[in-house]
């Protein structure tokens, strides 16, 4: 009894992570929709900014260059934390089919 006791609260404890992953999966999507949305109204007025912050030398191409390079970094970390969050659902899925047979 004791082992099915500590299984079971392995299964919760897996799929409270895996909630935890989708979440973290949600947060990121927004989080980089919101700072595309933002780079898109932003990208016409280029001259502007770029000034401001620094970048007087630099042609505004590099720059889009680079938004666009960080971006796939940024879509890249977010696919393998969406494989995680599916790994560990249908772990504690599977894992739940067994414990319930």
């Amino acid at each position: 009894m004791a082992n099915a006791t500590a299984d079971s609260a392995f299964v919760r404890r897996l799929a409270a992570a895996a909630r935890a992953a989708w979440w973290t999966f949600l947060i990121g999507v927004g989080l980089a929709t919101a700072q595309f949305l933002a780079y898109a109204a932003l990208s016409h007025c280029e001259a502007a900014w770029s000034g401001m912050a620094g970048f007087m030398q630099t042609e505004p191409q590099v720059l889009r260059h680079l938004f666009l390079r960080f971006m796939f970094a940024v879509r890249l970390g977010l696919v393998v934390v969406a494989m995680g969050a599916i790994f560990l659902s249908l772990w504690a899925c599977r894992l739940r089919r067994i414990g319930d047979a």
